[in-house]
């Protein structure tokens, strides 16, 4: 069994968004921080557009609504291998991964596998 490092962790990501959206669900969606303040535009495109939403707040049911958005994501764990190397235990290759230094298959837990090209191939029948 492997050392494991970090654990795996769930981290939550943030957003915050300027939006305006029509009776049916379309519109634009502009990024922005915590109070509400703009981002610099990534491109003419972008501002135009939000000028464009500000110039006819009659097309949106929702206009210039400040919305967060947060959603998690999963961090692997990171494991030290048998040759030193740092690892990260996630699902590379059916629920296995292999160190990039040494060649060795640990599964998610950290425990070493053989090479996948001694797994059996069996058909179940589920």
């Amino acid at each position: 069994m492997l050392e494991i490092i970090t654990p795996r962790h769930t981290e939550e990501i943030v957003d915050h968004r300027i939006e305006f959206t029509d009776e049916d669900g379309n519109g634009c969606s502009f990024e922005c921080d915590e109070n509400g303040k703009l981002f610099p535009f990534s491109n003419e495109c972008a501002e135009k557009n939000y000028k464009q939403c500000m110039e006819h707040p009659e097309l949106f049911a929702i206009y210039n609504e400040h919305k967060t958005y947060r959603r998690t994501y999963t961090v692997p764990a990171v494991a030290k291998c048998h040759c030193g190397a740092h690892v990260s235990l996630y699902n590379q290759y059916m629920g296995a991964c292999e160190c990039e230094e040494c060649g060795r298959w640990y599964n998610l837990f950290g425990q070493e596998l053989i090479h996948p090209d001694g797994w059996e191939d069996e058909d179940y029948d589920y």
